[in-house]
């Protein structure tokens, strides 16, 4: 029984994305217990270095990955500021890697349970937004998608859906940054791709356009009657899901 509940395919999602939360973290460790040993050697430079970038780190204004250095805009708490202090109370060599373990695992668990809340609150603006749009609200769905997008910036649909809003509405110079992040997401998504050449029509920006039907067509003949209805539409045609 302990082997099939051992199967991957088997866990519920929420011990996947706690583990790979619980993962994240581990990568780090080793980042963590390079400062702490730096803060308790007796160079002071070092030591006074090391602290700078330790306040950094749990002000969430630092990540340190691959000697990669990358500053973020959001105060996120990437490592529980108990488990870090813990940590730098004691020495080097007497770390309690099993109370370090504890507050990790706490704020792995933290960090999806938060991530948990904003899918709900993305859905539920999602939800508004969808009504908004069939009734032809389209500024008051912008808002709506705008919300969502807040809460979950990893969800195509959102960014193509806020697109077709904005054809909606003929702002299509703010389409394409929308469909550019869609594609970054989901590669295939046909709608990120329609929306595109649809602003690059409007702008007139014919040689975008020109490579973008191209790309279109290669990739979804099937839609190619489809395609073209939507381009030569005046206003943004509202395009059944064709994929995820």
């Amino acid at each position: 029984m302990s082997n099939i509940l051992a199967n991957p395919a088997l866990r519920d999602q929420k011990s996947i994305e706690q583990d790979e939360e619980f993962t994240n973290f581990m990568k780090r460790v080793g980042e963590v217990s390079n400062l702490v040993k730096d803060m308790a050697s007796g160079d002071k430079v070092k030591a006074e270095a090391a602290r700078v970038l330790a306040d950094q780190y749990l002000d969430g204004k630092v990540i340190l990955d691959d000697d990669v250095k990358l500053t973020v805009k959001q105060n996120r708490t990437l490592i529980n500021e108990k488990a870090f202090k813990n940590l730098g109370s004691k020495d080097a060599t007497e770390v309690d890697k099993e109370a370090w373990m504890a507050e990790v695992s706490k704020d792995a668990e933290k960090r999806y349970q938060d991530r948990k809340v904003r899918r709900e609150r993305a859905e539920t603006f999602n939800t508004q937004a969808i009504k908004a749009f069939r009734r032809g609200e389209y500024d008051k769905a912008l808002s709506c998608y705008n919300k969502a997008i807040e809460q979950i910036r990893d969800n195509p649909m959102f960014y193509c859906d806020r697109a077709l809003t904005n054809i909606k509405l003929g702002k299509f110079e703010k389409v394409a940054g929308d469909c550019d992040l869609a594609l970054r997401l989901n590669e295939k998504s046909y709608k990120a791709r329609l929306y595109l050449a649809k602003a690059h029509k409007e702008l007139e920006e014919l040689d975008k356009l020109e490579e973008s039907r191209k790309e279109i067509d290669e990739m979804f003949p099937q839609h190619k009657e489809l395609t073209q209805f939507f381009l030569d539409k005046k206003v943004g045609y509202e395009i059944e899901d064709e994929d995820e």
